[in-house]
């Protein structure tokens, strides 16, 4: 059977095509929404802004997938571990989807901005405004919320030993690390070391591209899930996702 054919590897797949879309959403849209002109810079590179949207809302589709197809996975062991994670990402996809709307919004704008007796200065507060929307959004979403869905998950795989725990544990340290790298950028901490903010997010992002190839090529692993049957009275262990 195709790696596409089973849940488990699907939710792997997914994780991929989530951080890859991602990462090429920043690189095609940082310059543009960096600029300090920044009506004329969206104006000028709609076709790259598109682009970046789109690939926002490929990231957003995949992080909604990993959430549907890991839910009955999840419940198998606790309904609370299930809810909690769909819960977590559901609220970071809530939140990324703002930035998205956000972003989007900033074409139109720029269009307007270049009519005749438009209030340049009004259009440039608004497009600060809506630029600092999507950049709070995004790293309260992609950085903050998403290390609350990292914890959980990474707890979940940990308690139940879905994969190996070295795994997990890498995940639940990078949780803080990240969460921390949000919030001092947020507050304006250490503007003068962005090299630093940067290195806390590593070790969660390169776990979480871990996990996933583990996901892809061994599953959750034997035996880690025990199913009651009522009707036979006897348990039946599973092996998860496949």
């Amino acid at each position: 059977m195709s790696y596409f054919g089973k849940p488990i590897q699907r939710v792997g797949w997914l994780f991929v095509l989530a951080t890859v879309t991602g990462v090429l959403s920043v690189l095609i849209m940082s310059s543009t929404l960096g600029d300090e002109d920044l009506l004329a810079a969206v104006n000028a590179n709609q076709g790259a802004m598109l682009i970046g949207q789109l690939l926002i809302l490929t990231m957003l589709t995949a992080m909604t997938g990993t959430a549907v197809l890991l839910a009955p996975i999840l419940r198998r062991h606790s309904e609370t571990l299930s809810l909690g994670y769909v819960l977590a990402r559901t609220l970071e996809v809530m939140t990324l989807g703002i930035g998205l709307v956000a972003g989007l919004l900033l074409l139109p704008l720029s269009w307007n901005a270049l009519e005749a007796g438009t209030d340049a200065a009004a259009a440039e507060l608004l497009a600060d405004t809506l630029k600092t929307a999507n950049d709070w959004t995004g790293y309260l979403g992609a950085q903050m919320v998403f290390s609350l869905s990292a914890l959980v998950l990474n707890w979940g795989l940990f308690r139940y030993r879905l994969v190996p725990r070295w795994l997990s544990v890498w995940g639940l340290i990078g949780v803080p690390l990240m969460f921390l790298s949000g919030l001092l950028v947020m507050i304006e901490s250490l503007n003068s070391s962005a090299s630093a903010l940067n290195a806390l997010v590593v070790p969660l992002a390169v776990q979480e591209m871990a996990m996933a190839v583990w996901m892809i090529v061994k599953g959750f692993s034997d035996g880690a899930h025990v199913d009651t049957d009522t009707d036979s009275g006897h348990v039946r262990p599973e092996r998860l996702g496949v």
